[in-house]
């Protein structure tokens, strides 16, 4: 203003304008000018500094709330809080930048909106949200936990608080609230609570002790174990409960191992209440505080009783015959060895007794298995109470059993206790409401005449019991060389018999089955033979029971099954009407598994039909198992293999079974049929076979037809099938078709 007003000036006088030229009325005007515009600069200047003064407070305030709006973001962050607000009258919703996170939302594409967030909320836990407020806005407040699922299936547990913000006239204006991630917190109280319902429900005792070995809990299980309560053990020490195996001593042992391992495990003895003892498997563990000092053990119990007595059970069934309750194999090995190495630094003799029953298999068919179970018991009962202490007794297996007889001072000073064996022995056995009996065959090998190792008088005594047997049972027979020459016979045919099933060193040859009803041919039977290249032709009956023993006779019995179902098939070709071929099966081919499955296989490949092949069991293999045999025969029954009982009449054990055997047809055993015209039992025994069999709807064969009167005794009695020398002794394959040619004339 003061530089305006000098402007007009000079416009009024011109540039030569002097202030010495003015008036006074003009120089007053212009001092007075000037004294304004100088006071108005100090006010200009005053102001200018207040708003000066101003601005560094309003920045400092502003860092001031910069500071605590970072504090406070940092605080939500720290506490996985988010905070929202609603007005009430503009709907307007705010939320907070921890908000954003805990939604995993991005603030920069989503505005903060009520319908997202309740999106979020878990189905379950819907009805517990107050949405629309109204339950809020008359509460004043809202606090509870819910749920939040999130697309890709993460679930977090929140707990939110809210409240109703109201203004001087009472009136509600707003809602604000907070929400916080509790997730962690509520893992922490499910893991909690998932851990003291362990220590409470655990099947194993748990105790927890101080570091000065002070009880401080114990569980239910704990207390239902020991007897003890939880206020009955406090102020005591763990030795309470185990007093030799927790003494100072061996605790100073246990810490140390915690210490350096923070892990012990153990067996220990605890004592109940009752006063009673019983094991323990214990596992301990350390707790330390924040000084990394042990603070706290917990120690879980196992009671092992049970699997102590099963330890000491299996300890005995290990080194026990569980029928008999005498040491087996294993044992006696252990033992005799023993008593061998004392027999040499004492020299003095010892003598092995290798013992087998005669007539147990009879019996054991005949009577069945619970009797021959029983014999066997008091075989063992009667061995015992016959020799001395210092004697051993031991089952190897079946009824077979073996003695050591020690400390004798001579060979034959065996003699007494071997007698007063077959004395006991050939006793009468009561089983059951029977009496039956039985006899020892005794094979006797000496330390040292006979051996000096254990498996060289055990051979050596094995030798002589088979040699007893020979010579008419009911005997004892002391080892020779002589009997040596027999077992290594017999170890040589069994290394023959492996060679000869590995190169099928066998034959077959067929036996016609003829029918009683107009003396057609109506089947063969494949019967094995073995002529070796060496030891010339060796019978069945030699070779059969050394291949049953070995279990040789799987192999042995398949090639057999093979080779009659192929020699079938080449005869079909030829001649059409060839009838069907019978093959004896063992005990040990009948439990097998793969014995039905070999056999489809065998009429698959051969193309049988059924009716083509029948298969023969020994009733003895199938009293073994009844159960399982009927359900193997039915098997092979469905398939159309037909089935015949070999040697039938030669027990009686079947009989009860007799219905329930899915067979067509039984062999009448050749022992009844050979002496049929001079023994009147045995051919009543023949004729209530017959009629048992028909009854049943069962065929017939006899086998060992070899005189007329025989034929026209089993024609009279509908006998079916007549094998026999009297119509054709056994025929190599070559000249089978040529016989059922010449029958067909």
């Amino acid at each position: 203003m003061h530089r305006l007003l000098k402007r007009q000036l000079k416009w009024v006088y011109g540039k030569s304008f002097d202030p010495d030229s003015m008036s006074e009325e003009e120089k007053a005007l212009l001092n007075h000018v000037a004294q304004t515009y100088e006071q108005h600069d100090k006010e200009r200047r005053h102001f200018e500094h207040t708003i000066d003064l101003n601005t560094d407070e309003l920045n400092q305030y502003n860092q001031d709330m910069k500071k605590v709006l970072r504090q406070l973001s940092e605080a939500q962050r720290l506490s996985r809080t988010g905070s929202w607000a609603l007005k009430l009258d503009s709907k307007e919703m705010e939320w907070s930048q921890e908000l954003y996170r805990l939604l995993e939302v991005d603030p920069e594409t989503r505005k903060p909106d009520a319908r997202h967030y309740s999106g979020l909320v878990h189905p379950d836990d819907l009805e517990k949200i107050d949405f629309d407020l109204t339950e809020t806005l008359r509460n004043r407040y809202f606090d509870d936990f819910y749920r939040l699922v999130f697309p890709r299936g993460l679930v977090k547990h929140v707990h939110e608080h809210r409240e109703v913000v109201i203004d001087g006239d009472g009136n509600p204006v707003a809602v604000q609230g907070v929400i916080q991630d509790v997730t962690r917190q509520k893992q922490s109280e499910t893991e909690l609570h998932l851990y003291a319902s362990v220590f409470r429900n655990s099947g194993e005792s748990i105790m927890i002790c101080d570091r000065n070995k002070y009880i401080i809990a114990v569980n239910h299980t704990f207390t239902q174990h020991t007897g003890y309560s939880q206020r009955e053990l406090e102020q005591h020490k763990i030795n309470l409960l185990s007093p030799e195996d927790l003494n100072d001593e061996n605790f100073a042992e246990m810490k140390q191992q915690l210490d350096s391992n923070g892990f012990w495990q153990g067996e220990l003895d605890i004592h109940k209440i009752s006063g009673e003892v019983y094991p323990v498997w214990i596992s301990v563990s350390v707790i330390h505080d924040e000084d990394n000092q042990p603070n706290h053990y917990i120690a879980s119990f196992t009671d092992i009783s049970e699997r102590k007595k099963a330890e000491e059970r299996i300890h005995y069934l290990a080194h026990h015959d569980t029928l008999t309750g005498l040491i087996n194999r294993f044992s006696f090995e252990e033992i005799a060895r023993q008593a061998i190495n004392s027999s040499n630094r004492e020299d003095s003799h010892l003598a092995i007794l290798f013992i087998d029953m005669d007539r147990f298999k009879s019996i054991n068919d005949t009577l069945g298995h619970q009797a021959g179970d029983q014999l066997l018991v008091e075989v063992a009962k009667r061995l015992r109470a016959s020799v001395r202490k210092s004697d051993i007794v031991a089952r190897l297996g079946g009824d077979e059993f073996v003695i050591c007889l020690t400390n004798l001072k001579r060979d034959l000073d065996a003699l007494p206790s071997v007698h007063l064996i077959k004395h006991v022995l050939n006793e009468p056995f009561q089983l059951g409401d029977k009496q039956v009996h039985s006899s020892p065959s005794i094979g006797i090998s000496v330390y040292p005449t006979n051996g000096t190792d254990f498996d060289t008088l055990m051979i050596n005594a094995d030798s002589a019991m088979y040699h007893a047997k020979e010579q008419g049972r009911n005997n004892h027979q002391f080892f020779s060389e002589s009997l040596n020459a027999v077992a290594n016979r017999r170890l040589e045919l069994e290394n023959a018999l492996r060679k000869g099933i590995r190169d099928q060193d066998f034959s077959l040859v067929y036996q016609p089955q003829i029918n009683a009803a107009d003396f057609s041919a109506c089947g063969v039977e494949a019967l094995i033979r073995w002529h070796h290249a060496e030891m010339g032709p060796i019978p069945p009956d030699q070779f059969i029971p050394i291949a049953e023993e070995t279990r040789l006779i799987i192999p042995l019995g398949n090639w057999v099954l093979e080779e009659a179902c192929r020699q079938h098939h080449a005869w079909k070709l030829v001649y059409p009407r060839i009838p069907k071929v019978a093959v004896n099966i063992s005990t040990q081919q009948l439990r097998s598994h793969d014995l039905v499955s070999t056999i489809r296989e065998l009429m698959e490949k051969y193309q049988m039909q059924p009716g083509d092949l029948e298969i023969e069991v020994t009733e003895s293999s199938m009293m073994e198992n009844p159960d399982e045999s009927i359900k193997r025969l039915k098997e092979l029954r469905d398939i159309g293999v037909e089935l015949a009982i070999d040697d039938f009449g030669t027990g009686y054990s079947s009989l009860a079974y007799l219905k329930l055997l899915p067979i067509h047809s039984l062999k009448l055993d050749r022992t009844f049929v050979n002496d049929l015209e001079e023994n009147s039992d045995d051919a009543k025994i023949c004729s209530a076979t017959l009629a048992l069999a028909h009854n049943l709807g069962l065929g017939v064969v006899a086998e060992g037809v070899e005189t007329p009167a025989q034929q026209d005794f089993l024609v009279s009695h509908h006998c079916d099938k007549l094998p026999g020398y009297l119509y054709s002794k056994p025929l190599p394959a070559a000249e089978v078709l040529a016989f059922l040619r010449n029958l067909d004339r």
